[in-house]
């Protein structure tokens, strides 16, 4: 069954009301959503700068062993050591 509307103001307050409470659920829930997203950015780049920051310990704080050299019997074959440089691959 349709209804039509009589009259010069066909809105009725509970109508008005009902729709005003309907937009202002609407705009809350864009407004939960949108400060969710904004708080997983924010965690996404905090755990960012930190993995960043162990990365940068590990590399400048590592430890600084120098290779030890083990006495060899005379049988046994010639292994060399290769490092890393600044200028390429140094062998020991």
């Amino acid at each position: 069954m349709t209804q039509n509307a009589s009259g010069l103001f066909p809105f009725t307050l509970a109508g008005a009301a009902r729709g005003g409470i309907s937009l202002f659920i609407q705009v809350m829930i864009g407004m939960v959503l949108l400060a969710a997203a904004g708080m997983f950015a924010v965690m996404t780049a905090f755990a960012g700068l930190i993995l960043a920051g162990a990365a940068l310990v590990m590399r400048f704080a590592g430890a600084r062993n120098t290779p030890t050299m083990r006495p060899r019997s005379g049988t046994e074959p010639v292994t060399l050591e290769a490092r890393r440089t600044p200028r390429g691959w140094t062998v020991e």
